[in-house]
């Protein structure tokens, strides 16, 4: 289902949605893997400290003198810093790999097999099917098969086959070679070299049957094609599979799905860059690794869980490899507003780091004074200043009368249920959303059952007070701004837990791009984002007619 919503982030492109909302230019899918090295650009600063002249144009080298040959750079990190191996992340490509597909992967070879995962583990309704690619293929998985053949992998497109295999190669056979297998139901046979590999590492489920019989390819290799890979033996003898997967996803124009876009590590540990100059993310744990963009100071790295030495591999608006661990700080720990303190007619928080305070909304401005990290704040409004970083234009404006660049802000007030006016429903499910706090309640009658932050419309976007219902409830949804011509196009594929509460669009929903220290201030396009066990609680808890009710005061 297509529904027009106003629902994301500030993060979001004039072109089409993508994770890279906060550190500038894009880079190609999986950086190295689909379009080689990638250039940086020195984006500036999320504020700089101490100053009121811009960032230097040419950072100085801020990296640790140890580093990592790159012929000895792990192609895998662990997530969860345990050796469940439940679950991995790959820094180079962006993406985790763990149920359906990581026992599968694992078990048939792995990384020398498959290669890296080049998206999520992605539901495709149509075909009620779970996908993840890989730069070899894509597995498939079917719950509704029997145990042994749920994963499986997608066929090759019949202009691939027609593209690699030549004419001949396609003639179909009907003898097998000594030692040889025939498949009869594709008039090929498969032997030697090939069938060993074929035999150890996937079979039909994950390569199919063959539809050509081995011939003679470039540099003195040999390939076959096989109804689902194709596989190459070089001089050597040594046989893989080509990784055919970026060209794959370019040819489908997959490259803006969520799914294919770098994701945060699964259960990673969110840390802040410390670098006035800023921090180089690079694509592998070197000085001599690609340089994929740089981070600026203050901007929130989730980096992979576990230990790590020089290098920390993770993820940072849309981008993921590896920066000096020396760089990066454990976020202090916001102290909370007393019940006493809390003012519910403003919102109360914290800096997050060392950050200018400005006389209007631009880092053109006049620095009225530097705060500290930790120094609370009180915000009176949030309003639509210079746009730092791109897509990034969000302030606050504190009760002086002078403005923060919002995202060097934390919420500190208390997380639990604002009082209620008298001619709120007293018996039934309902939902208060309390705009200038930030937070969104479930209540039974006048009990609260469960109380969270979320993260609400953002200046010319702001969610509408108001009186509603729950009128949709999509599990995974497809959302767009309806039109190429509005000031902020958008697509996003794969959103869950949606359940729309107005005609407009406006719905409350899993936002993956909000974390536990940025949910909480305005910077949706006008739907209520939460974090995932959030979002899944008033999935199961709500249901059509549930009655939402949106207020500031």
């Amino acid at each position: 289902m297509l529904r027009r919503v106003c629902a994301l982030t500030s993060g979001i492109s004039r072109k089409a949605l993508t994770r890279r909302s906060a550190v500038g230019a894009a880079f190609g899918l999986a950086g190295t893997l689909v379009a080689g090295s990638v250039r940086a650009q020195d984006a500036p600063p999320i504020e700089p400290i101490g100053t009121d002249s811009p960032a230097p144009e040419s950072p100085v080298e801020i990296e640790p003198e140890a580093t990592m040959p790159p012929e000895d750079v792990p192609v895998t990190e662990s997530v969860g810093g345990n050796d469940s191996g439940e679950e991995m992340y790959f820094a180079a490509t962006g993406h985790n790999l763990g149920l359906p597909f990581l026992e599968t992967w694992r078990g048939n070879g792995g990384f020398e097999v498959f290669g890296a995962p080049l998206s999520e583990a992605r539901y495709i309704a149509d075909v009620v099917e779970t996908h993840q690619t890989f730069e070899t293929l894509t597995m498939t998985y079917d719950p509704d098969q029997p145990l042994e053949s749920r994963i499986q992998s997608l066929a090759l497109e019949d202009r691939v086959i027609r593209g690699i295999a030549s004419t001949d190669a396609r003639k179909k056979v009907t003898v097998a070679p000594a030692g040889g297998q025939f498949f009869p139901e594709t008039g090929h046979t498969l032997s030697g070299a090939f069938k060993d590999f074929w035999d150890q590492h996937g079979g039909t489920l994950l390569f199919g049957a063959p539809v050509s019989e081995s011939f003679s390819g470039k540099n003195g290799t040999t390939t076959q094609v096989f109804e689902r890979v194709v596989m190459d033996q070089a001089k050597d003898g040594t046989v893989a599979l080509r990784r055919l997967g970026a060209q794959w996803v370019k040819d489908n124009k997959l490259e803006q799905d969520q799914a294919f876009v770098p994701a945060p590590p699964n259960n990673g540990q969110t840390t802040l860059v410390r670098a006035e100059s800023g921090l180089r993310l690079r694509g592998g744990p070197s000085v001599d690794a690609d340089v994929r963009v740089l981070l600026p100071d203050n901007a929130e790295f989730i980096a992979v869980a576990g230990e790590h030495g020089d290098w920390v591999p993770g993820y940072v608006d849309g981008y993921s490899g590896w920066v000096a661990a020396d760089y990066l700080t454990t976020p202090s720990a916001v102290t909370s507003v007393a019940i006493d303190d809390w003012d519910l007619s403003v919102w109360q928080g914290v800096a997050l780091g060392e950050t200018n305070v400005r006389a209007e909304a631009t880092t053109t401005s006049k620095t009225v004074r530097t705060i500290g990290d930790g120094t609370p704040v009180v915000v009176v409004d949030w309003v639509r200043g210079e746009e730092v970083v791109e897509n990034s234009y969000i302030w606050a404006k504190l009760d002086d009368g002078n403005y923060i660049f919002a995202r060097n802000v934390g919420r500190a007030a208390p997380i639990q249920p604002p009082p209620v006016p008298d001619d709120r429903p007293v018996e039934g499910k309902w939902i208060d959303v309390h705009l200038t706090q930030q937070l969104m309640v479930a209540y039974e009658g006048r009990t609260p059952v469960r109380t969270i932050l979320v993260t609400t419309g953002m200046p010319g976007w702001e969610t509408p007070e108001g009186w509603y219902a729950i009128n949709n409830r999509v599990e995974n949804e497809t959302m767009t701004s309806g039109a190429i011509g509005a000031e902020y196009y958008y697509k996003l594929e794969n959103v869950l837990y949606t359940q729309y509460f107005t005609d407009r669009g406006h719905a409350l929903h899993y936002a993956w791009w909000r974390t536990p220290e940025t949910i909480g201030r305005p910077g949706s396009h006008g739907c209520l984002n939460m974090l995932m066990a959030d979002s899944k609680f008033f999935w199961d808890w709500a249901t059509y007619g549930t009655p939402v009710i949106v207020r500031k005061v």
